[in-house]
């Protein structure tokens, strides 16, 4: 299908559903947080549901604990979280993961803004530093661990972050903020909200940030100087009540962001980000339930350099155009339905050659929450997935293949999720949950990638790769503790993960060209533990703790770590610790927050061939601290610090992260 017919036949769908005959409002989280006396979520069943009640195992990150952790980027404060893997490659450049796996562009996470996904699908990753939103813009952020594709999507296979902002509708938010700091940073950003009479909202806000990446000694496989970072930003949501019957919003986005990262070859490159989208929606909350049609469309071009290069090594451009229609409805006061269908058409042109690769995916899911008892509550979703592949434009000279290999691959793909909630009493609940998950191939893998190997041919994407299936089981209890303020969790899982997917490297023969192709290289299973406790005490003061221990266990047959360029199981530190002591009174706030990690090992490339090697990180702790002070009741000035004990430390096999400094003035209007 064209994209010109897909917007059509999108545009056709939501003026049908824009024809129901109810009252449709849209989420006021404000209002469910006074009611419940705490942050809720709707992400999982469409009902506004505490953390504690939630089918699946989920953190909820608010707006004031990303202002207190005096981070400036969403990786710097999901650092803090039980159970979440970040690695810091370079000042701007970090990938995150859940639960392990974690690795250069991983792939196992998705991650959503208000519903539209953000997740690039042309390598498989997310480029944190394109996402179009400011920190001062996020309501909360929800982490969502386990493999949650039925729920939310294709490639949730280790988990989701599903990142809300303000509803413009309900939340005015008015600030500016600068900030300065050490590797020559200068950061500014911006919020705007506009509400008329109720009816209308509109928010608009942009960001800049400019700074040096670290100084510590290069890479032996890095080629050139380094070279400076930056990111901006513009973004826009408009929310109108067209009727007491229809609501509509509309969202818009530009990014760009260029900066020092390690690719997926373990090798220091520098890359150049330039993202837009566009995305609507219709809701009707009718006789037939709340119904939903959402349109969205990403664009993202991308360039890779080798350091300081003129001519870029590759250029990549990616579109993903999204339809989606939903409805929520309710049998009886005890069972809650949601329905949905979805059609996604993804395309990139191929690295070499006037061609592009493509896929269609048409699904259905459905979810049911059964309140089985007051205190006891099943919901299952199952989501079924219909993928057809395809290719367009000449093969390069030396190939093989033939487009009809592209054309006649079809892939249909289940997934679930089950979570059973047994609210004990007042203090104690109980959760036993199953998934199955599917994580898709790139488009580079599926076909997008051609490598010339000179005089032997070609190396190429895969057509015929198989997604990887993870399987997840876990049961969690909760337990609150009032005479002293504290909430306790226990979470343990135990995922099976099968033909996971990677790029295969090495030569034809001593001395030939290097090749380069995905393949399904094998199994991996993890095993893990999650302690966590929280409180506030005397008013004034919030602490908490976690411990986290996990084992992994890969099985990849005769493949070397040359060949395969993961390694899950040394590359993991078994044992995590988090801690965190705030306190506030008046006009001044105080956090400190330290992380320890125990021995693992870091994956390194060397530059020309193949050869990877694994790194030994020795256990480390890591101390993040802010200090901040209303100067009046809406100015306050800031001091934030990440890696507060040590002026260089070794994190990852890339070059020794730095300590940085900032200070920032937010002003609120």
């Amino acid at each position: 299908m064209k994209i010109h017919q897909l917007i059509k036949h999108i545009y056709l769908i939501a003026m049908t559903v824009a024809c129901g005959t109810a009252q449709a409002k849209s989420m006021d989280y404000g209002s469910l947080e006074q009611l419940f006396k705490e942050p809720v979520t709707t992400s999982v069943t469409g009902t506004p549901q505490r953390v504690s009640e939630v089918p699946d195992t989920m953190v909820i990150i608010t707006a004031e604990d990303i202002r207190r952790s005096g981070a400036d980027d969403i990786p710097g404060v999901l650092r803090h979280v039980a159970g979440v893997d970040v690695l810091q490659w370079a000042n701007d450049d970090a990938d995150v993961s859940i639960r392990g796996y974690n690795q250069a562009y991983s792939p196992r996470l998705l991650v959503l803004i208000d519903g539209r996904q953000v997740y690039a699908d042309y390598y498989g990753y997310t480029p944190w530093s394109t996402l179009p939103v400011e920190l001062n813009e996020i309501r909360q952020i929800e982490v969502i661990k386990g493999p949650n594709s039925a729920l939310f999507g294709f490639n949730a296979a280790g988990g989701v972050i599903n990142i809300i902002t303000y509803n413009p509708l309900y939340d005015e938010v008015n600030t500016a903020s600068l900030a300065g700091g050490t590797q020559q940073l200068k950061e500014g950003s911006i919020v705007a909200t506009k509400k008329i009479n109720n009816k209308a909202g509109l928010r608009i806000a942009g960001g800049f940030r400019g700074n040096n990446d670290f100084s510590t000694p290069q890479l032996p496989n890095a080629i050139g100087t380094r070279r400076g970072d930056n990111r901006g930003e513009v973004n826009m949501l408009a929310r109108v009540r067209l009727t007491d019957k229809i609501e509509a919003a509309l969202e818009a986005s530009q990014s760009n962001a260029a900066q020092t990262e390690v690719g997926p070859a373990y090798q220091e490159w520098y890359s150049k980000y330039w993202t837009k989208s566009v995305k609507g929606s219709l809701t009707a909350d009718s006789s037939l339930g709340l119904i939903q049609a959402t349109a969205y469309q990403n664009i993202l071009a991308y360039k890779n350099y080798i350091m300081n290069f003129t001519n870029p090594l590759s250029q990549l451009h990616n579109v993903v155009t999204v339809g989606m229609v939903e409805d929520l409805f309710k049998i009886g006061s005890n069972n809650t339905f949601r329905v949905a269908l979805e059609y996604r058409h993804n395309m990139m042109p191929t690295t070499l050659l006037e061609a592009y690769v493509f896929y269609n995916v048409g699904s259905v899911s459905g979810m049911w929450n059964w309140k089985i008892t007051p205190s006891l509550a099943l919901t299952n979703a199952i989501r079924l997935d219909h993928l057809t592949l395809g290719r367009e434009g000449p093969q390069p000279l030396g190939s093989r293949l033939t487009n009809s290999i592209w054309n006649n691959r079809v892939l249909v793909e289940k997934s679930f999720n089950s979570g059973l909630v047994w609210q004990a009493n007042t203090v104690n609940t109980f959760r036993i949950m199953a998934a199955r998950g599917v994580q898709l191939p790139s488009l580079l893998e599926f076909g997008g990638l051609i490598f010339p190997v000179q005089p032997f041919g070609v190396a190429s994407g895969v057509p015929t790769l198989n997604p990887a299936i993870v399987r997840n089981y876990e049961a969690g209890w909760d337990r609150d503790f009032p005479s002293i303020g504290a909430q306790t969790r226990v979470t343990l899982f135990h995922e099976n993960a099968y033909s996971l997917i990677s790029l295969i490297g090495g030569s034809l023969f001593p001395g030939s060209s290097l090749v380069s192709t995905p393949t399904n290289i094998g199994s991996s299973q993890a095993t893990g533990l999650e302690l966590s406790i929280k409180g506030v005490f005397l008013q004034n003061w919030r602490w908490g703790a976690s411990y986290t221990p996990e084992f992994i266990n890969d099985n990849f047959g005769n493949f070397t770590l040359s060949q395969v360029g993961v390694d899950y199981q040394d590359t993991l530190p078994v044992n995590v610790v988090n801690g965190n002591l705030g306190w506030s009174k008046g006009p001044w706030e105080i956090d400190g927050y330290v992380r320890y990690r125990s021995n693992f090992y870091s994956i390194r490339g060397n530059l020309g061939n193949s050869t990877k090697l694994l790194v030994a990180i020795k256990n480390y702790t890591a101390v993040d601290a802010r200090i901040a002070y209303k100067i009046t009741k809406d100015v306050t000035l800031a001091l934030s610090g990440q890696n507060l004990t040590q002026g260089s430390q070794q994190q990852t096999s890339a070059p020794d992260i730095q300590r940085r400094v900032l200070c920032t003035l937010t002003v609120k209007v």
